[in-house]
């Protein structure tokens, strides 16, 4: 069953290394274009408006992609050690597991929904 897991040691390094580059990439396009402040801005400033906001987003989604299979790969490599030997409580694994998978969601909601400026109409409509 861990037959696919050979090798996959470089996954953690790929995510680490893939969206340190994503934020270092997006803040260098958003300098270069005159959209942010060169020092410190925010990270979601970096990522606003358009051409950095389709960098980051990719960047994101494909680092989501990637932390989704670093909590599969620890959840098997887990879940193979409670075999031999009481490492954890499965049920802990589980949750981890779910916990993580969540959060690689949440981190592809952030790259796909990016803050946009949005006007919002202060009218009173006079028929309510």
């Amino acid at each position: 069953m861990l037959c696919f897991l050979r090798g996959m040691a470089f996954v953690p390094f790929l995510l680490v290394t893939w969206s340190s580059a994503a934020f270092i990439i997006s803040y260098v396009v958003a300098v270069l274009s005159g959209h942010v402040n060169p020092f410190l801005p925010y990270i979601s400033d970096t990522g606003t408006t358009p051409p950095e906001s389709g960098i980051f987003g990719f960047m994101i989604n494909f680092s989501a992609f990637l932390g989704a299979a670093t909590m599969y790969t620890r959840y098997k490599i887990v879940e193979k050690q409670n075999q031999t030997s009481y490492f954890s409580t499965p049920v802990f694994n589980l949750v981890s597991l779910v916990l993580g998978l969540v959060g690689c969601i949440g981190m592809g909601i952030v790259a796909n929904f990016q803050s946009v400026t949005l006007r919002i109409s202060t009218e009173i409509n006079d028929d309510i």
